[in-house]
Formats: C-alpha cells, sequence, structure tokens
C-alpha cells in the first residue's frame, strides 16, 4: 500500500516536473505543414516526368520488339510462298477472307500471336479491319475479291470446318446481331487475328498497274483504285527488294498506326466507340493534290511531257496512316528487318515526307520522313535511276 502511494506521488511529480519545463510533444504548425507539402510537391513534379519517361521507353522497346518479329515472320514467309514477304492486307474489304489472307493470317498460320503483338503506346488497340467485319455486308460472289475464303470442309468426326468470313455472308449475320459479335469474337480476335501496326502500301501492293498511257489500270471490270490489289502489283517480293538501287534500309513496310474510324460494335474486350487502326496506307498520290495521277488517253510515258515523270517526280507515298505515337516520335520496320524510330521533328501529329504546306493537313514544310531515311517512291517495281 504504502509502495503504491509512493509510486504516484512520484508519477505525479514527474508529471508536474514535466509541464513546468516545457518538454511536451508540440503538434506541427500551419507554415511547416505548408512547407512539408511544397516539399513533396516538388518531389513528384520530378519524379512523376521521369517515371512516365521511362515507362514510355519500356513501351517504345516493346513495340520495336514486336516489330522485329513481325520482320522475322514476313522473311521467313518468303522462303515458303515464293519470295512473297506476305499473302496481303489484314482487310477484308479490299483482300478477302482474314483468316486465309493477309499478313495477320499468315504468321497467325505459322505460330505467332500476332493479336498479342501490339504497340503499347497506341491509343487504338484494335484493327480497322473489324468495322468490316462487325457491320459491313458484302456480295455472295466478288471477282474482284475472295471474301468468302477457303471453301467448307469437314472434320474427323463428321462436323462441317467454315470459316468466320464465309458465315458471315452465306448466314446473311445482320451487321451488329449478337450471333455477329460472338462469332467475330470468338473465331476471329480470339485466335490473335488482330493488330494496331499499320502495313506500308509497298507490303501489300508493291506497285499500281499503270496503262500505257499511265492512267491506273485494272483486272477486268473491277474498281480501279489505289486500294485495291487489282489495280496493283500485288503484295511485295523479296527479289524486287534485294538489288534494287534504293536500300532495303529505306523501304518502310510496316509501322505504329495512325487512328481510324470508331469501333460500330464491341468485340473481344474492346467496346463499342474505341478507335481503331489503319489497316494500310494509301499508296503515292500528287504532292500538290493528294489525288491519283490522270493523264489523255495518248499520253506516252517517255519525254519531259510523258506520264513517266509525272508519277516518278511530283508523287510521293501518303503516309499519314503511320503515327507518332512514341512521345512525338514513329517506329518503322524497314525491309532489311531493321526497326527505327523516327522523329514528328514539328510535333503537329503528321508524318510529312515533302508535302507542301495546306496540302493533307500539314501545317508546315518540315520533314520528318527524309528521302534519305525513307523511300517515298511510286513503285518499288520501278525505281528511277539514281
Amino acid at each position: 500500500m504504502h509502495n503504491t502511494v509512493r509510486f504516484r506521488s512520484r508519477f505525479h511529480s514527474l508529471r508536474m516536473s514535466g509541464l513546468s519545463t516545457g518538454r511536451h510533444v508540440r503538434g506541427m504548425t500551419l507554415v511547416e505543414l505548408l512547407v512539408v507539402i511544397s516539399i513533396l510537391s516538388m518531389l513528384a513534379a520530378v519524379l512523376i516526368p521521369a517515371v512516365n519517361s521511362a515507362r514510355e521507353s519500356g513501351r517504345q522497346m516493346v513495340c520495336q520488339t514486336n516489330l522485329r518479329q513481325i520482320g522475322i515472320g514476313l522473311m521467313s514467309n518468303a522462303e515458303h510462298s515464293n519470295g512473297l514477304l506476305c499473302s496481303g492486307a489484314f482487310d477484308w474489304r479490299h483482300d478477302g477472307s482474314v483468316t486465309d489472307v493477309g499478313w495477320v493470317a499468315d504468321l497467325v498460320t505459322s505460330g505467332a500471336p500476332v493479336g498479342q503483338m501490339l504497340c503499347p503506346s497506341n491509343p487504338a488497340q484494335v484493327s480497322e479491319a473489324y468495322i468490316d467485319l462487325l457491320s459491313a455486308t458484302f456480295p455472295a460472289e466478288d471477282p474482284c475479291v475472295n471474301r468468302l475464303g477457303s471453301p467448307p470442309t469437314v472434320a474427323p468426326d463428321g462436323q462441317p470446318i467454315v470459316n468466320p468470313c464465309r458465315q458471315i455472308i452465306a448466314g446473311n449475320l445482320s451487321p451488329g446481331s449478337l450471333e455477329r459479335q460472338v462469332l467475330v469474337t470468338t473465331q476471329i480476335f480470339d485466335k490473335t487475328l488482330n493488330t494496331n501496326y499499320t502495313a506500308s502500301w509497298y507490303l501489300v501492293r508493291t506497285g499500281p498497274r499503270l496503262k500505257a498511257d499511265g492512267n491506273l489500270g485494272t483486272v477486268g471490270t473491277c474498281e480501279a483504285s489505289m486500294m485495291s490489289r487489282t489495280s496493283t502489283l500485288g503484295p511485295l517480293r523479296l527479289a524486287l527488294v534485294d538489288g534494287q538501287s534504293v536500300p532495303a534500309a529505306f523501304i518502310p513496310l510496316m509501322g505504329c498506326g495512325a487512328t481510324g474510324s470508331p469501333l460500330p460494335y464491341d468485340v473481344g474486350d474492346h467496346v463499342q466507340g474505341e478507335l481503331t487502326t489503319r489497316t494500310f496506307s494509301k499508296g503515292p498520290v500528287l504532292t500538290s493534290t493528294l489525288t491519283v495521277p490522270t493523264f489523255p488517253g495518248s499520253t506516252r510515258r517517255e519525254g519531259p511531257s510523258g506520264w513517266w515523270g509525272v508519277w516518278a517526280r511530283t508523287t510521293l507515298q501518303d503516309f499519314r496512316s503511320f503515327a507518332p505515337v512514341h512521345r512525338h516520335s514513329v517506329n518503322l520496320l524497314f525491309a532489311d528487318g531493321s526497326v527505327r524510330s523516327l522523329p514528328d521533328i514539328n510535333k503537329d501529329g503528321l508524318l510529312n515526307n515533302g508535302f507542301p504546306v495546306g496540302s493533307g493537313g500539314f501545317q508546315d514544310t518540315t520533314v520528318d520522313l527524309p528521302p534519305d531515311a525513307v523511300f517515298s517512291g511510286y513503285s518499288v517495281a520501278d525505281l528511277p535511276p539514281q
């Protein structure tokens, strides 16, 4: 009992002693709190850009690695396809059944999961090809484009095997119907048939099919268009790349894709309204008007007023389907297998390879893709003499 009293007395005296000497816990003043907040804000301002920069550098490296792997796949395809780097574009409207035709189908068939090899920096993560796959209607037979694809086969158990593009057309599946969305998702998208890289016109078209008067030709009654296979020489062959006056390291095959139209319906984990990426670039156009050259029917090839000089000297490739998605730079895969990053120098979001001001939306004459780095001629098969 006495011990307890002495302890309490001692505790009381110590407590009073602490109070009397001012040795108590003091809270932070408002000024001190503001100083701490300011320091933390300054640290965040310094560190966050550095973290974002490091993250984007990592994404750009992933993108470059993907393009190198795609390049290896294209070269491998050439070894087994009589020199053809690919069978065409990933584009149902212009090239046919996407499970049978196109560089994406070529690589997926060889075992490469192209749909998992996406540019992580691109805001669009699904191809423009899915707009047609989800919403377009095509005739059952078209002599210009085989959109039905491979004929039906039978599995060992007797079940029919019909490719999804044929099912859409033959089954007359309505645009946006749940049945069509499920079919496109499970039989195309989930099979990794997707990309957000844009093929160059060179890779999938090589050059225009020109008539004797220099005008764009075609096959039969098919539409004459730079986007059409029937008006061009078709997919690029390795033999045309080798031994040309233009180095293979200058011929672009693929790059980070520019955004196209929004998805009309959901597909996979992508929802209606998401932006898509262009399937392939648009080919050569006049620098003054961004249109395809046309000539009177009697125009000759040779001479100062001949059509060859117009095509060779006054046209450029329309590369606006590529986009500088990596901090104002674009990754491009070239025909020698290299991948290079080229800057959007004036940061206008467009990659200018020599077009004048006002043409195609270019704000000035800054050349982002110079001729000593990126070939922009009208054809890989008919190169101007050096």
